[in-house]
């Protein structure tokens, strides 16, 4: 307390400068309109100024809750999607036939002939081998393996995968996969000669299988050529999917998978 009192008799005349340059602001700006009006547009962008860096500061640290609620509307619209062909959006949920899981993609290759993916979900969270993935725009790949924590996926990049589909016009059946090069694009195999395709036909999965629900995008035709003697165009797709950007994706839950299979392999066997 002493050192304070001493502090304030030491800069004594100072502190009635101040006090004294205080009063004499005052004075003129509220006794004289310019000064009054130029006083107080200062102060209103100073305080707009603040409020806006307030603001966006806020909204910087909120960007993961964002990320997270939008990543959740998005993961219930297309469960929807997966079940609307089927009627099923609106009935009780023990007749849905697909379910989705979020997944955090923590490792991804696309460089080389045969690329998988590492997702931070595992047998803990249901995910079992041979579900598929789906990403915001289209098919990603196939889950190979699955530990209690953790879930490597078959890239749609991966030489050996092969993806059931059908040109979204004409609902012809056809094939994705993928040639090894570009992981900007694949291959489409077994359409028709007969079979009118165009540059930009979307290629959708066709539903002809247990893994991925049916309209799921894979890509556009990019090009394609017939040979006079060629039973099937050779064609090639944009994949619908930016393999070097990854960051969620969707694991595709078939709950009429074993079913479906059990019924399929019996039909084989009895012919």
């Amino acid at each position: 307390m002493q050192n304070l009192l001493y502090f304030l008799y030491r800069f004594r005349t100072f502190g009635l400068f101040l006090l004294l340059e205080g009063i004499c602001a005052w004075l003129i700006i509220g006794y004289n309109n310019q000064p009054n009006a130029a006083f107080l547009n200062s102060s209103n962008r100073l305080v707009a100024g603040i409020n806006t860096l307030t603001s966006n500061t806020g909204d910087y640290f909120q960007l993961k809750t964002i990320n997270d609620q939008l990543i959740r509307e998005n993961l219930l619209l297309r469960e929807q999607l997966a079940n609307v062909s089927l009627g099923l959006v609106e009935i009780d949920s023990s007749v849905r036939k697909y379910n989705l899981f979020k997944a955090k993609v923590i490792n991804n290759t696309f460089q080389r002939s045969m690329n998988y993916l590492t997702l931070d979900v595992g047998s803990k969270d249901q995910v079992l081998p041979g579900m598929g993935v789906i990403g915001g725009e289209g098919v990603v790949g196939q889950v190979k393996s699955v530990s209690g924590n953790f879930a490597t996926v078959t890239s749609l990049l991966h030489r050996n995968l092969m993806v059931s589909s059908s040109v979204k016009r004409t609902r012809t059946l056809c094939t994705v996969q993928w040639d090894g090069n570009s992981p900007l694009e694949a291959s489409l195999k077994y359409i028709p000669r007969h079979i009118p395709i165009n540059i930009g036909d979307t290629i959708v999965t066709s539903g002809f299988n247990a893994v991925f629900p049916e309209n799921i995008p894979i890509g556009t035709i990019s090009e394609y050529q017939l040979e006079d003697n060629d039973v099937f165009y050779e064609a090639k797709i944009n994949l619908a999917v930016d393999f070097s950007s990854l960051e969620y994706v969707y694991l595709v839950q078939n709950v009429m998978k074993a079913e479906q299979d059990s019924l399929e392999t019996e039909t084989q066997m009895v012919q």
